[in-house]
């Protein structure tokens, strides 16, 4: 076996037919269970459910997590 060949095998999983990279299912996983969160806040919100004030930090922190924080880089 060869080191490359051992390497990529620990990247990726074995699911069904097919091999998938462990980043990618991660990364999908994450990017769903925050679509989850923020539909159920958005619909805790429109039918005005008590304490409403948790589901607006819910969708803050989401969109905080999802939109990379700007950054200030050096052009010439």
């Amino acid at each position: 076996m060869d080191l490359e060949e051992g390497k990529e095998s620990k990247d990726q999983w074995q699911l069904c037919c097919s091999s998938v990279y462990k980043a990618e299912v991660i990364y999908i996983t994450q990017i769903l269970f925050l679509l989850i969160i923020l539909l159920f806040s958005i619909i805790q919100i429109t039918i005005k459910a008590p304490n409403v004030e948790i589901y607006f930090s819910l969708i803050s922190t989401i969109i905080g997590l999802i939109i990379p924080s700007p950054k200030m880089t050096k052009t010439e």
